[in-house]
Order: C-alpha cells, then structure tokens, then sequence
C-alpha cells in the first residue's frame, strides 16, 4: 500500500470540522426554550414557602417565597433532549419534591417541538397547582399533588 500525506491532515481536519459544526447547533440552537414559574399562593400569616430546583447539571438553589410572591427561571434543552428538572416544596411541616419538568413527559415537558413553553406551578394550601402560559387565569389551574 502506498503511503499518502495528504491522510495525515484529512483526520484532524474531519475532527475539527465536527467539533465546529456542534458549536453551530449549540450557538443557534434548535431547541425551545422553556420558563418555570413558581407562584407562592398561600395564605397570608403562615410560613414561607421554600423551592429547591435542579437538574443534573444546574442547581438553581433554594428561593424562599412570601405569599404572593414568584420567581421562575429559563432553560433550553440539551441536544439529547433529556433535560429534567426536579424540585423540592416546603412550606412549614408539608412537602413534596417531584419532576417539574421532563421531555415528553409530565405535563410541561409535552410541548411542541419548536415551539417555547412557559410552565406555572401554583403552591396553594390545598396542594400544588399547574397551568401553561406566563399568566394563567385561576380556572386554567389543574390540581397534581397533595402536600405530605
């Protein structure tokens, strides 16, 4: 077999045109972006509502909440399309902690492809409340858990 030079340059130059070309899909990225609100709706006079979100690679911290209050924060999904984020609910001596958010799954995570998707999650004493939209109104809520 016949030695060619020109082999020596056609692998680096394929790796990097791979790596270039992942930089491109990650700087103009196909993928929504999707918002996650938390609304604290519990009565006045009680205790604070505490929210701790993260998923495996992002820990988004603790956010305390006085009733009325809310906070939300924004991400894209990753390439994989795996993109999970689970939170933590306490609020005095009741809690939850489930998946707020899971590609094809759940309820947030069913949005189009494409298409953005912002996510409300109310926290009443009755229990933990869901709607789609920035600015649900009340009759948009849907009950999906209990406090424990």
């Amino acid at each position: 077999m016949a030695y060619n030079p020109c082999s020596k340059i056609l692998l680096p130059l394929f790796i990097l045109s791979i790596i270039n070309h992942m930089q491109i899909i990650n700087a103009f990225t196909l993928h929504s972006n999707y918002t996650l609100r938390f609304v604290s709706g519990l009565p006045q006079n009680t205790d604070l509502l505490k929210v701790h979100c993260q998923s495996r690679d992002d820990d988004i911290g603790d956010r305390i909440l006085k009733p009325g209050d809310h906070f939300d924060f924004s991400f894209h999904m990753n390439l994989a399309e795996t993109t999970l984020y689970h939170c933590g609910f306490f609020w005095g001596p009741k809690h939850n902690n489930f998946d707020v958010f899971k590609r094809w799954h759940g309820y947030c995570g069913s949005i189009k492809l494409f298409q953005n998707g912002y996510c409300t999650w109310l926290m009443k004493d009755s229990g933990i409340y869901f709607a789609l939209g920035p600015n649900p109104s009340p009759g948009d809520f849907k009950f999906l858990h209990s406090w424990l």
